[in-house]
């Protein structure tokens, strides 16, 4: 296995052009994922996270108002500078993607099978005989039962849980490299989301594919990702291998998040424990630490400087007061 990263990520912007201003929404991230790990991305709901990982594979348009910046390089090349259609087969044939609502993600008006099919078509050269057999098949393999008979149905006539089935049959039918899964168990009961993510898991190490995870519980990627990279306010505020993060979290915000988990050995009823104050509002930046007006290690340096992500032994945080280092 290669020592190069399958996908670089360096000084991500995206910023949205409002009358209000400018929302930053993403501002300066850079990661690397290697090949056949797993990268959890974790944040609140507005932390930056889904915009990140849709503007890397062109899903956030720059003709509406949107400034899309930094350099995407996947297997080494620039995917930026590809041609549109060279673009298109690239997120068909390398690049698989499972979003957080299947039912607005799959065609209302088109079969199932046709629709797995389709990709198999266009990417794989396969006769649409052999797409509706590999359809079928495809829809054997995630765990659907009747396949031949799902084939011919449409989304609606599916449970949540089977649509979002569907979709991760849709996105590893080509055998991508990396899979990008948003959100994956929105809106599923707590039973399904854990067979969805077993799936994922399953697939993702038979086709030794790498996976970008991005989920707004930690618990979630705790058991799932290689590492975690944690996001507040568009920047990433802290990354490390799983463990580590679990382990001695730096910055304040993951230690946060950490305790607002519930526990097995909370007694019934146990209030969780919540995260004072709310995100910043992005169109209204000032200067210093985004984190610092709900951050009980709040300093005077907090509030007038920004503090740089910095990597001590590969667990990189931004943090003027980081949690391991306090007396």
């Amino acid at each position: 296995m290669s020592d190069r990263p399958i996908l670089s990520v360096r000084d991500a912007r995206v910023g949205f052009n409002t009358a209000r201003g400018t929302v930053r929404a993403v501002d300066g991230v850079s990661f690397d994922l290697g090949a056949g790990r797993t990268l959890g991305i974790v944040g609140e709901s507005g932390s930056g996270k889904s915009v990140l990982v849709r503007s890397l594979i062109g899903l956030v348009s720059t003709t509406t108002g949107v400034e899309v910046e930094g350099q995407v390089l996947f297997e080494g090349g620039d995917i930026r500078k590809l041609a549109p259609a060279e673009f298109r087969g690239l997120l068909g044939r390398d690049i698989g993607i499972v979003f957080q609502d299947p039912m607005t993600s799959l065609n209302p008006v088109m079969k199932i099978g046709r629709q797995i099919g389709e990709g198999l078509r266009l990417n794989r050269g396969f006769d649409r005989s052999a797409a509706d057999r590999r359809s079928v098949e495809l829809l054997a393999e995630v765990g659907i039962p009747e396949p031949e008979r799902r084939a011919g149905q449409y989304p609606h006539e599916m449970s949540g849980g089977m649509r979002q089935r569907v979709a991760i049959a849709i996105a590893i039918a080509c055998a991508p490299k990396l899979l990008i899964a948003d959100e994956p168990t929105t809106a599923l009961d707590v039973t399904v989301q854990r067979q969805i993510l077993d799936l994922l898991q399953r697939e993702q190490r038979q086709r030794g594919m790498s996976m970008i995870l991005i989920t707004h519980d930690l618990g979630v990627a705790a058991s799932r990702a290689d590492d975690i990279m944690v996001m507040y306010a568009g920047r990433a505020v802290e990354t490390a291998p799983t463990r580590e993060i679990f382990r001695t979290p730096r910055m304040p915000y993951t230690e946060a998040l950490l305790r607002s988990l519930p526990r097995l050995s909370d007694r019934t009823h146990t209030r969780l424990t919540a995260i004072p104050g709310r995100p910043p509002d992005l169109a209204r930046r000032t200067g210093g630490c985004a984190f610092a007006p709900r951050c009980s290690y709040r300093t005077e340096r907090c509030d007038g400087e920004q503090p740089a992500l910095i990597r001590e032994d590969g667990h990189g945080f931004a943090c003027f007061h980081p949690l391991a280092m306090r007396t």
